[in-house]
């Protein structure tokens, strides 16, 4: 399930220089950092004298009763150690910073498409994406009507 929503993630780099070495930095390492801050945060969910093993879909809230975040708060240490253990928190987290923060061009960053409303209605490539299939949109002609 996380390679599927990466896939649909990187799909939409399609709009932006994929060349780029700004968008490959921030790319590579958003996909390093949430394969390796999470197994940090992990290692706190493995009790090294007990026999059972908790799997790994349970690791998180393993890992959010006595994870590395220490605070006044158990509330605020709970909801802080379990997102950072999640792979797509970290990869979120760590791309949406760099990429708002790292120069770059629009066309670089790919908010040419989104950013005019004409423009991304003549992109091909969107119309394509959200579009209904197999003729069904015949039927829905009238939503442009309703203003939806």
């Amino acid at each position: 399930m996380w390679a599927m929503i990466a896939a649909l993630g990187l799909s939409n780099l399609r709009y932006s220089e994929t060349g780029s070495s700004r968008n490959n930095i921030i790319i590579g390492l958003s996909l390093f950092l949430s394969l390796s801050v999470p197994a940090y945060f992990q290692q706190y969910g493995l009790i090294p004298s007990s026999n059972s093993s908790v799997p790994s879909y349970f690791q998180p809230y393993a890992v959010a009763s006595h994870g590395p975040i220490h605070t006044s708060s158990r509330g605020v240490n709970y909801v802080l150690n379990t997102l950072f253990s999640f792979h797509m928190v970290i990869a979120f987290i760590v791309a949406f910073i760099l990429d708002n923060t790292v120069p770059g061009s629009r066309q670089e960053r790919g908010v040419y498409v989104w950013s005019e409303p004409e423009a991304a209605k003549r992109e091909p490539a969107i119309t394509k994406d959200y579009g209904l299939p197999f003729r069904i949109g015949r039927m829905f002609t009238w939503v442009k009507w309703v203003g939806l």
